[in-house]
């Protein structure tokens, strides 16, 4: 559906960690600026060579996805927030450490991919004294497939965002286009989604505490 839309989208990473590596964890797929769009595009079955997913399809999905990630271990109070009329959904959990939510990623692959192996590189490590955020240089031929028209099209306009929120105040940052908050228990970064696929930008940090 994202790859059939023609205005933007913003996906949110909102992580809240505590010192013992514990946390919160926030993913945000905000489509609220597209709704009048999508509203027509769920009248059709394909649009730009896609297959539109019906309300009944992306529940599906959502169930499965919410099934899944109760089922990993580490991960507690999971729960899955969907918004037809705006557009917004919200998966949220409690994590143990951030081993647990690599765990969760690697089988919700497992349950979309067909079998296929996991082999992407996108990853949150915490150990109480050092963030990093790791997130891998996609390959040439990936790259040109992303960016074909109708798909350049709709990623010039994306938006990723991440929120890391910590207890401790922050030391430094790797990334110089991350923001500290006034506070300096906070960061965040936006970037364009087009820039993350060519390597413009990348959402990769190291973020170290006091």
């Amino acid at each position: 559906m994202l790859l059939s839309l023609t205005s933007c989208f913003e996906i949110v990473e909102d992580v809240t960690f505590k010192k013992d590596g514990s946390g919160i964890f926030k993913l945000i797929v905000n489509l609220s600026q597209s709704k009048n769009e999508i509203n027509s595009l769920m009248k059709l079955d394909s649009s730009a060579g896609y297959n539109i997913p019906t309300e009944r399809d992306i529940n599906a999905y959502l169930d499965q996805a919410l099934k899944t990630l109760k089922k990993t271990e580490g991960l507690t109070n999971v729960s899955i927030k969907r918004d037809f009329k705006n557009w917004v959904f919200e998966v949220k959990t409690n994590f143990k450490n951030t081993e647990n939510l690599e765990k969760g990623l690697i089988n919700l692959h497992s349950d979309f991919s067909g079998g296929e192996p996991f082999t992407l590189r996108n990853k949150l490590k915490y150990n109480g004294k050092t963030l990093e955020r790791e997130v891998q240089t996609l390959d040439e031929k990936t790259r040109k497939e992303l960016n074909k028209p109708t798909e350049k099209k709709i990623f010039a306009k994306a938006k990723y965002t991440t929120i890391y929120r910590f207890e401790s105040t922050i030391e430094k940052s790797s990334n110089n286009r991350a923001k500290v908050s006034p506070t300096k228990k906070a960061i965040m970064l936006q970037s364009n989604v087009l820039n993350i696929i060519n390597g413009k930008e990348t959402i990769q940090n190291q973020i170290i505490l006091n």
